[in-house]
Order: C-alpha cells, then structure tokens, then sequence
C-alpha cells in the first residue's frame, strides 16, 4: 500500500513573509555522519579518525521513526511554498535536537 503525504495548506505570500501561520518551527539539530579518507595512513592515524559531527538549522518540515527533514530556506511561488536547502538525517544518527526561537 502507497502511502499518502500529508497535505499541507496553500500559504499565501503575505502570510509566508510576515510570520503568520508559518506552521513550521526552527531547530537545531547535532548529529554524526560518515567521514572517510581516499589516501593512505598508518594504524595510529587511523585509529584518530572520528565521525564528522555537523550541526544543521532550519525549520522542521517532517520527522518520523527513521529520518528527519528540515529546509533552511523557503520562497512562494503561485501561493505555495517550495523549499530550498533541504536536509534528511537518519534519526539513527542524531545525536541532540533543541526547538530554536
């Protein structure tokens, strides 16, 4: 079975730039990812090699049992929203999320 998205509500453009109704909130989200090296290296500098731990911020279009997406920037066009800069995190892979402002 297919599942079905959510529909979200037509905004306006007025309403996006004011701040009204936005219906999305801004975080703060740490989480580990993958970092590899193409080049060669020793046991020792192996061993130092850790996960990359970046931090992302944007407002948080949806978030289920396994992934997390947010959007960091957003325009209307024809009074609907399209998102721009948009991320999916593993929710396996999170290390802290924090609601901002």
């Amino acid at each position: 079975m297919k599942r079905r998205k959510p529909r979200r509500k037509r905004l306006t453009e007025d309403t996006v730039r004011s701040g009204e109704k936005f219906g999305y909130a801004k975080y703060r989200v740490n989480w580990f990812d993958i970092a590899s090296d193409s080049g060669w290296a020793s046991e020792t500098e192996f061993d130092k090699m850790k996960l990359a731990t970046p931090v992302s911020e944007g407002w948080l279009y949806s978030k289920d049992e396994c992934v997390i997406k947010l959007f960091s920037s957003y325009d209307v066009e024809d009074d609907e929203i399209v998102f721009g800069e948009r991320t999916v995190i593993p929710v396996s892979c999170v290390k802290s999320m924090k609601k901002i402002r």
